[in-house]
């Protein structure tokens, strides 16, 4: 799945908007893949084999993907996920040059205690992605129903919300460093009118856009579409900005104000993107971020008689993106019968 298109740097002169800031992404030729293979059983006395394996492939896209070293540092298993340990779990670990595998077996007494065995948190403070599971077992009567959702709240609207919530507050740092900007260049607008300005023509417009689109209870691909243009929109906010604050300072000549709301920007950017980094709340994703992928399979003791998923028999297959996960999550159902 393409993730959604950074915003590029538009000016050629080196200064860097906010939306730049947050959103420019990298250009390395090093990328991460990483695969969940997930195995249900549920054997006829309402028993379930569980298997998770993680996979974890660090390649160089220059160099025919040819495996590169794993550093402590980009090692997503080992930092981000948490793993069910003690009985009834056998944990198996495979590690070499570009390569880290792990692999989880149980026998549990019944699906629903693989509830919770997938577990990933991007930062101590961050909301885990996580699994919920759900089943009905009538050995007798050879019914067996069974639903599983994997759902990761730390979406990217969730970062658009809590970035917008953050730079409604940011007015008087804004204003601070606006006025540091200009010194020496010229009389600036009293710090109540940058901070109005600030508020009104960039910090309340894009909270309220925001809001809008954080009342939808899905994250599907119009909702990654219009995140992306509010990003984009962003840069038009500033300069709404910066044209503000000159007509405020009209001794000040207008480059000299530009620049300086241009470094505000900066610095508000900084301080902006640390705090989301430290929430383990994404932007967007930038080329060579890990990108989630999953298969999950269900087999049932007899055969299946319906499944949001492709059915062969007693088997239903589930291939799905990390993107799915945010929203309402990915659900897997599916209810197998003998009669």
């Amino acid at each position: 799945m393409t993730s959604p298109r950074p915003i590029r740097l538009r000016r050629a002169r080196s200064a860097r908007s906010l939306a730049t800031l947050l959103l420019l992404a990298g250009t390395s030729c090093i990328e991460s893949r990483v695969s969940v293979e997930i195995l249900t059983q549920i054997h006829g006395d309402g028993s379930c084999t569980r298997r998770v394996e993680y996979r974890l492939e660090r390649v160089d896209t220059d160099k025919g993907d040819m495996r590169v070293e794993i550093r402590p540092e980009d090692d997503r298993l080992r930092r981000w996920h948490r793993f069910p340990a003690g009985e009834p779990w056998q944990v198996h670990e495979e590690t070499q040059t570009g390569l880290h595998v792990i692999v989880l077996e149980a026998t549990l007494p019944s699906p629903g205690a693989a509830d919770g065995d997938f577990y990933r948190a991007r930062a101590p403070r961050a909301p885990p992605a996580r699994n919920f599971v759900s089943a009905f077992v009538d050995g007798e009567n050879g019914l067996y129903e069974y639903q599983e959702v994997l759902r990761d709240p730390s979406s990217p609207l969730a970062a658009a919300r809590a970035l917008s919530r953050a730079a409604l507050k940011r007015d008087g740092a804004f204003a601070e460093a606006f006025a540091a900007a200009l010194a020496g260049k010229g009389a600036g607008p009293r710090e109540s009118d940058v901070r109005r300005a600030y508020r009104e023509r960039l910090a309340e417009p894009f909270a309220r856009e925001v809001a809008l689109l954080a009342e939808r209870p899905f994250y599907g691909p119009r909702e990654r579409r219009e995140l992306d243009e509010l990003y984009d929109h962003i840069d038009q906010k500033q300069k709404d900005l910066a044209a503000r604050l000159s007509a405020l300072a009209p001794g000040t000549p207008p480059e000299d104000v530009e620049a300086a709301a241009e470094a505000s920007f900066n610095a508000l950017g900084d301080s902006l993107l640390a705090e989301l980094d430290q929430a383990g709340l994404p932007v967007l994703a930038p080329e060579g971020a890990e990108r989630l992928r999953f298969r999950a399979t269900l087999v049932m003791p007899v055969p299946i008689m319906r499944a949001n998923a492709c059915v062969t028999g007693d088997t239903a297959v589930w291939e799905f993106d990390e993107d799915d996960l945010f929203g309402r999550g990915f659900e897997m159902k599916a209810l197998a019968s003998e009669r």
